[in-house]
């Protein structure tokens, strides 16, 4: 009978990140709100994301040439990514130019926007939030 209610604990349960026995606990989508502001990479990067759906940044791994050699700095339009079922998570996507570099979300155990993190094949930047 334990087992039983537990099975079922855990299928109703949505308090923590990662449920029972495996199962993940569907977090909130990631709000406008939690993401306007300026951050700070640890790669050197900013990024500047307004409330008009416009974001500005300097020193942001292009992504190309060996050792982020190239770096961009500039303005352009961001979205949220909703992620889905057999897709790729949610993030934060910036439009530059006819590129586009999509930040995932990185979250508390209580599923709290912590921070955001690019990453392209051997080359990550881990952005806080400042200020």
């Amino acid at each position: 009978m334990r087992w039983i209610v537990a099975a079922v604990a855990c299928t109703t349960l949505l308090g923590s990140v990662t449920g029972c026995a495996g199962q993940e606990k569907r977090l909130a989508p990631v709000s406008s709100s939690a993401v306007i502001g300026h951050w700070k990479g640890d790669c050197g990067a900013t990024l500047d994301v307004a409330r008009n759906g416009h974001f500005a940044f300097a020193e942001f791994p292009s992504g190309e040439g060996p050792h982020d050699e190239l770096r961009l700095s500039g303005s352009g339009q961001w979205y949220l990514y909703r992620g889905g079922k057999g897709a790729p998570p949610p993030s934060l996507d910036l439009k530059y130019d006819r590129t586009l570099f999509s930040l995932l979300f990185t979250r508390s155990s209580d599923g709290a926007l912590t921070g955001m993190r690019f990453e392209e094949e051997d080359r990550t930047c881990s952005f806080t939030r400042k200020g």
